[in-house]
């Protein structure tokens, strides 16, 4: 275990973070602290708090890109659209009638149900985890070396978190901790006081992490840049298992009966969860997309397949071409949902893998779609940010 050299902070309110860190426009610009004073929000409640069910990355603490119970739209007709003022690289989070999503260096609330923003949060760098949102506070990382909690009602933060490099994996939350990992040349996973914004404990992993830790089994487990995927014990930071892989893992792992999580040799691994002993491999295309578990484990792959494998013995159940790369993870519902490199979001048949419908973005999604109450939320390389459904 190690502890690296990043600590806890104090909460700090923004107007305090900018007296005497950043003179003049110029350095603003320049990449101070950069927490800015939200806009005015347009309303100050949303108008279907019933609107949720998907509080963080891939739907819950195990990454399974699964939802019972909730069906997309039958059709993709676009039912508004938000300018999110930079590349949208986050997967939005939907809670109680909000969408929260990362657009640049700005962490936006917006309504579900017309897209009206309700406030926004500037941060220091550019967004590209997940929000995760729990018991009134948006956890999100950015590539500013920051951690942020903020508050859900008014956009206010309630604390920063310095870490010893870029976050771009989604944070994950479970009983008060916040799990975050870092992709500095000496990767870290930390363990961060949801309250107060302290550090409990760090690893230390031996280069870069950009894998959303998942919760299960008592572990936290990851991929890492240096070609190992690992289960690390939940309370004290300590190691569980360690298995090596023949090139990077940029893909977060999904939990289940075992944790399956894709290489960028091309490999779909299912290990023991509390072992990490191999129980299957599948070869595909480089995957940099995290799994999805439903009635069979779907992933998506550099080569432009979609796939559905039996997740007890890793065989092919069926295989889509969706004729680009495959950028995201498949979310899955009552169909399967996927961001596809061209542009676009896809939806397929879960059993049989026939194409229901594509939805044209213009440009690359490279975040997955996220199904809430009928309808999909997903941006894109050009700073949009869709909701798509019937109309009303």
């Amino acid at each position: 275990m190690n502890a690296g050299r990043p600590t806890g902070r104090r909460p700090t309110g923004r107007r305090e973070v900018l007296v005497g860190v950043c003179s003049g426009l110029s350095a603003a610009l320049a990449g101070c602290l950069g927490d800015g004073e939200s806009d005015e929000p347009v309303r100050e409640t949303p108008l279907d708090p019933s609107i949720g069910g998907a509080p963080m990355f891939q739907y819950d603490l195990a990454n399974t890109g699964s939802v019972a119970d909730v069906t997309g739209p039958a059709e993709p007709t676009e039912r508004w659209t938000f300018d999110a003022g930079g590349s949208v690289r986050s997967s939005p989070a939907v809670v109680d009638g909000t969408v929260y999503v990362g657009g640049g260096n700005t962490l936006y609330a917006v309504d579900a149900v017309d897209g009206e923003r309700l406030w926004s949060f500037e941060t220091r760098g550019r967004i590209h985890s997940s929000p995760a949102v729990v018991d009134g506070t948006v956890y999100v990382g950015t590539r500013g070396d920051r951690l942020y909690a903020i508050d859900t009602a008014d956009g206010t933060d309630r604390w920063a978190f310095e870490t010893n490099g870029s976050i771009d994996a989604s944070p994950t939350v479970a009983d008060g901790v916040v799990y975050a990992a870092s992709r500095a040349t000496e990767g870290q996973v930390y363990a961060v006081d949801a309250a107060d914004g302290t550090e409990r404990w760090a690893f230390g992993t031996d280069y870069r992490v950009i894998s959303s830790p998942a919760i299960s089994h008592g572990a936290v487990y990851v991929g890492g840049w240096d070609s190992a995927v690992y289960a690390i014990n939940l309370t004290d930071g300590t190691e569980r298992w360690r298995v090596g892989t023949e090139r990077p893992v940029l893909s977060a792992p999904a939990v289940g009966d075992a944790v399956y999580i894709g290489g960028n040799d091309g490999r779909t691994y299912a290990l023991d969860p509390d072992s990490g002993v191999e129980r299957w491999r599948f070869e595909t295309g480089s995957i940099t997309t995290t799994p999805a578990i439903g009635d069979a484990v779907y992933v998506g792959g550099d080569d432009g397949g979609l796939y559905a494998l039996d997740p007890e013995t890793g065989a092919e159940r069926w295989r889509v071409d969706t004729e680009s790369a495959v950028m995201t993870a498949p979310t899955v519902a009552e169909a399967v949902y996927v961001g596809i490199g061209d542009g676009g979001v896809a939806s397929f048949e879960a059993g049989s893998g026939d194409d229901r419908w594509r939805f044209e973005t213009g440009d690359a999604v490279r975040a997955a779609p996220t199904v809430v109450a009928g309808a999909v939320y997903v941006g894109d390389e050009g700073g949009r940010l869709y909701a798509i459904g019937a109309s009303d």
